[in-house]
């Protein structure tokens, strides 16, 4: 049986490019001009100037970008790179699965997020969270899960830190469980201020 076509929108598309951009590179943040040249060649009736279809209409796709980010779907800005989020991962994984008009499915890098995966399982976090010992973590080992250091204290940094652990054990909900529990004590130990994160 001929699996059934799915007309993809042209906000989808941008995160159609995006999730192919992750897979194919194993590198979870891309700049804005890349997404939109690998948007043009996939979807090539997508974001062109009015006159000149052939040219790729960057401010529209940064609008759009921004869209996104609104939605909860990507995390960044134009001006310096763009990544998913988990629920932008699903959606892109989930765009994938279909038989998108005038695309091919995407197979999988295997190793996508496969150094997370093991750094969460190797972290003393982890190690006392797995024998039940919650109250020894330190805010030390939490700041090291969630990459948060003087350098790395910005919502969008911290954010995408979170989301690319979320991302990396999307099919493990004991790892998704304890990314939860460590994420509820970064707020309420106080390393990061919750009214910022809301």
């Amino acid at each position: 049986m001929k699996e059934k076509q799915v007309q993809i929108k042209q906000w989808q598309s941008l995160i159609h490019s995006l999730h192919s951009l992750v897979a194919e590179n194993n590198i979870d943040k891309h700049h804005v001009e890349d997404i939109a040249i690998r948007n043009k060649k996939i979807f090539p009736d997508f974001f062109g100037w009015s006159k000149y279809k052939e040219y790729i209409d960057l401010r529209q796709v940064m609008r759009t970008m921004d869209k996104l980010k609104e939605e909860g779907v990507v995390i960044g800005s134009n001006t310096s790179m763009w990544c998913l989020t988990k629920k932008g991962f699903d959606f892109g994984k989930q765009l994938n699965s279909h038989n998108l008009i005038g695309t091919k499915k995407l197979r999988q890098n295997s190793d996508y997020h496969s150094f997370e995966i093991k750094r969460i399982l190797t972290s003393e976090s982890y190690k006392k969270y797995v024998q039940n010992k919650i109250e020894l973590i330190e805010n030390n080992e939490i700041k090291y899960l969630f990459r948060i250091d003087s350098y790395n204290l910005s919502k969008d940094s911290v954010t995408r830190n979170k989301e690319r652990l979320y991302i990396a054990s999307s099919s493990n909900d004991e790892l998704k469980q304890f990314i939860d529990l460590m994420w509820e004590l970064v707020f309420e130990r106080e390393i990061l201020n919750k009214n910022d994160y809301k």
